[in-house]
């Protein structure tokens, strides 16, 4: 299926269906599902083990509970711990998502003081590599409940630098989503150079562990659609549960900085994994951004509105302008044009742009129709076909009163078999009948003529 229409199948399937994904106002609060925990072992290929701790939506939130069916297939993320920091600093996070429907699973290894980030990055992907097996695995108690498409990847510090490592080498990864990540050997800011897939790099603005500048250089490399966000008075620290040995602190609380960051991920992994418009619009889109964020996106797209603002009449033709959408690259993509909840009809033409190479543009034709007065802003997006990120603007309309007409007989905005029937009932002599258009008291042939010529 070429991508453009698996996107629109799947924008169209997470529309009917899409189950616990409907973004919150404040995305920050926790999703309708309860969720439980387990401890699972993981082989490498080597036939080694290590162990993971996984959340997911469940029927309870005693451990080891049964999976929520109701939330199957889930989309997954696998999550990569800092240095010298438990997976269970991050239990706030992870239940957060589990709680939106996610699978979280946080392999436990390099836990030590050498860590090897070459390894980690390893685990952090085998730990994929085990949800679509025990999906496989008819005995397994999450057999059919993962959705093996919709993998992301995300960590904080040493994690977050491992994660990116796993992200440029694994192609089963769709996003991905650091916090403070750090540089590691191998290089992360280097295997950025290869990542081809939507990148978010968060980061605290008064991070005294991973300056920003550190994280930044990761963002720099990294030639697929990106963003970097700082929050102010964010701190290292501030992105785990509590305070360990050489933690710092920020101006921000950390109770604030955490949910930000609850924030932050779910909007970025529904825009992406759940491809929700609601979702593109708080990662991409024009909305107002999350208080005490700055957010640098760099979406590898263009899109310029001909006309910022439409102006007519109600009832009558659709207002038009022109669409232009620049793929920067550096992969070539189509896209799909849509009009984020808008008041009006809003059509396209055409729906979508045929895949563009890196460099190229075309051109597309938006059209707003109402049948009543009214002004609104509507929301263009032009969503990547191979990765659903993208771009939006604001187009600015405003349908004034439909043009009356006296031959509009029965006052609904139009001339048309309802007013003919009207005449016809008042045909003949008819002293001040509406229909009587040239006021001669009698309904007749030249007044039929006049509602003719103003049929619409």
């Amino acid at each position: 299926m070429p991508l453009i229409q698996s996107l629109a199948v799947g924008l169209l399937a997470c529309a009917v269906h899409c189950l616990a994904p409907a973004a919150l106002a404040d995305s920050s609060q926790p999703g309708a599902f309860a969720v439980s925990q387990r401890t699972v072992t993981v082989t490498r290929a080597s036939g080694t083990t290590f162990t993971a701790q996984i959340r997911y939506p469940a029927s309870s939130a005693a451990a080891n509970a049964p999976f929520a069916t109701a939330a199957a297939p889930a989309p997954a993320i696998t999550f990569g711990h800092g240095f010298l920091s438990a997976v269970n600093l991050y239990d706030s996070t992870m239940d957060h998502l589990a709680s939106h429907g996610y699978i979280v699973i946080a392999t436990t290894s390099e836990g030590s003081l050498f860590p090897n980030h070459a390894n980690f990055a390893l685990d952090i992907r085998q730990c994929l590599t085990w949800l679509e097996e025990q999906n496989a695995l008819a005995s397994s108690w999450l057999v059919g409940d993962v959705n093996t498409a919709a993998f992301g990847v995300s960590g904080h510090s040493m994690g977050g630098g491992a994660s990116a490592l796993a992200a440029a080498a694994d192609p089963r990864i769709k996003c991905l989503a650091t916090l403070a990540a750090a540089e590691t050997n191998p290089s992360a800011a280097a295997a950025a150079t290869s990542i081809q897939l939507p990148s978010c790099f968060i980061t605290g603005a008064q991070d005294a562990i991973v300056a920003p500048s550190s994280t930044l250089g990761q963002y720099n490399n990294c030639d697929a659609p990106r963003q970097f966000v700082s929050i102010a008075g964010g701190s290292h620290c501030g992105f785990v549960d509590s305070a360990i040995i050489a933690c710092d602190s920020g101006t921000l609380p950390r109770p604030d900085q955490l949910a930000k960051t609850r924030s932050l991920l779910l909007d970025w992994f529904d825009a992406h994994l759940r491809l929700q418009s609601s979702a593109f619009t708080a990662a991409w889109g024009v909305g107002t951004p999350i208080a005490g964020t700055t957010t640098t996106r760099d979406a590898r797209t263009t899109l310029t509105l001909g006309a910022s603002t439409l102006s007519g009449a109600a009832g009558t033709k659709p207002l038009e302008t022109t669409i232009t959408i620049t793929n920067i690259g550096p992969d070539s993509t189509a896209f799909l044009l849509r009009a984020n909840s808008s008041p009006f009809d809003v059509s396209f033409v055409p729906a979508t742009i045929a895949e563009l190479a890196a460099g190229q543009s075309a051109t597309a034709t938006v059209r707003v129709a109402s049948s009543a007065a009214g002004n609104a802003s509507v929301v263009i997006d032009v969503v990547r076909g191979r990765d659903a990120a993208g771009a939006s603007a604001a187009l600015t309309v405003n349908f004034t009163a439909p043009p009356t007409s006296p031959a509009d007989l029965d006052h609904n905005g139009v001339v048309d078999a309802a007013d003919l029937a009207i005449l016809q009932s008042s045909w003949g002599k008819c002293a001040g009948c509406a229909a009587d258009f040239d006021n001669n008291g009698v309904v007749d042939a030249a007044d039929l003529a006049v509602l003719l010529a103003n049929w619409s």
